[in-house]
């Protein structure tokens, strides 16, 4: 597992994936929304999604589904922020 400040130096070092986190924080949502929410293209709202659950500081509420994901920020992904 990632040390809380190398996963800290990742979420500051890129605006997308503190962006989404934030957006996060309020309630979970599927890709689109998070995309519409961020402002930032569907193509690189999958990237950051895939980063950010690879770090584990989001999760998959509902992995079994192939269409209609919702994502939420996981406890790890919330300590981080309240460090940010």
């Amino acid at each position: 597992m990632e040390n809380k400040w190398e996963l800290i130096g990742k979420i500051k070092s890129s605006e997308w994936r503190l962006k989404v986190l934030k957006i996060l924080q309020g309630n979970p949502k599927m890709p689109m929304e998070l995309s519409k929410d961020a402002n930032i293209s569907s193509s690189h709202i999958s990237e950051v999604i895939k980063d950010l659950k690879k770090l584990k500081l989001i999760e998959c509420m509902n992995p079994s589904l192939r269409k209609g994901k919702i994502y939420s920020i996981t406890k790890l992904g919330k300590e981080i922020l309240k460090k940010i």
